[in-house]
């Protein structure tokens, strides 16, 4: 008995399945490009969240046409106290979110990738990192900045929201 052209065998149409998944797949990992980068020139600039507790701060400047260079601090008692330095950069079509916090991880980079970009937020993730797995940023309205961080901590989930204005 012969087949009729035009219709595959299961074989066939698992591997075809497979070999469509894979280039779907390549096509979604294809990386990130200067002008993805460009979006994150939002962050530039100074940025104040108010607490009862003392001001936090970021402050942002454009290193290079590929790096981002940031600093958080928070005033307390009158005294600047470094929280973290962060180098935001783009790196073979990789953009990567690296702070160093001060007094963990051996003050070493640990590195975020780049998941998402929907409009004016940006997702960074290590799912491999204890706390946190995923970094937020997204600049609603303009002058606004809406960082958090979450991930699990204990397998309890955990969020905790950073909210700036950008100082003139």
């Amino acid at each position: 008995m012969t087949k009729q052209a035009g219709f595959l065998t299961n074989g066939a149409r698992k591997c075809l399945i497979v070999l469509l998944l894979a280039s779907t797949s390549m096509i979604q990992n294809e990386g990130y490009t200067k002008t993805d980068f460009e979006k994150l020139n939002a962050i530039v600039g100074s940025w104040k969240m108010q607490r009862t507790g003392g001001d936090m701060y970021e402050t942002w400047h454009r290193v290079s046409p590929s790096e981002f260079s940031g600093v958080s601090y928070k005033l307390e008692n009158g005294d600047t106290v470094k929280l973290e330095t962060v180098r935001l950069y783009l790196s073979n079509r990789r953009v990567i979110y690296a702070p160093v916090t001060f007094g963990q991880n051996d003050e070493k980079e640990v590195l975020f990738d780049l998941k998402s970009i929907q409009g004016k937020k940006f997702i960074f993730e290590n799912p491999k990192h204890d706390f946190p797995q995923r970094i937020g940023y997204a600049f609603l309205p303009a002058d606004s900045l809406h960082a958090y961080i979450e991930g699990t901590i204990d397998s309890k989930p955990r969020h905790i929201d950073y909210k700036y204005s950008k100082l003139k």
